[in-house]
């Protein structure tokens, strides 16, 4: 069996979250109601951009989370809420601690693992003092393609 002769990165394909200029409440979290099917898409990894930006400076050291939100059987997903439960059991893709001021950041998340099924995404304003308004765009693909 001959060698392939190289292997290259895979463009990804843009997937819409449902998440948009979401305002989200000091203390809660915002549930996308918009399910990526990656039971049919079969992607390796997902690369997600996460836009923010406060009306009001947010207390420093405080904490924004982005989480993924399983559906094991196609239908029913693991145990979130858009409220002030705070989710416990569910995959964190990344918590990070937003700047203390009220300029629009922007973060990239690149190369995240993907479970074989549907999801949907989830942020939560963790202790930030303040309400902040997110988008979260996502693009899913392959870890590589073989090229012979």
């Amino acid at each position: 069996m001959a060698l392939p002769d190289y292997i290259s990165l895979v463009g990804g394909t843009s997937r819409s979250t449902g998440i948009s200029n979401q305002s989200i409440s000091l203390g809660y979290n915002y549930l996308s109601s918009t399910e990526i099917d990656n039971s049919t898409n079969l992607d390796d990894l997902a690369d997600f951009e996460v836009i923010w930006q406060y009306s009001s400076t947010p207390t420093a050291n405080k904490s924004l989370r982005l989480y993924i939100v399983y559906s094991f059987d196609g239908t029913n997903y693991e145990d979130a809420a858009s409220d002030t439960t705070e989710p416990v059991q569910l995959t964190l893709v990344r918590a990070w601690s937003p700047p203390a001021d009220a300029a629009s950041h922007r973060m990239v998340v690149g190369g995240f693992p993907l479970l074989p099924y549907k999801f949907k995404l989830l942020v939560r304003n963790h202790d930030t003092g303040q309400t902040v308004t997110v988008t979260v765009n996502c693009v899913t693909r392959k870890a590589a393609q073989v090229i012979d």
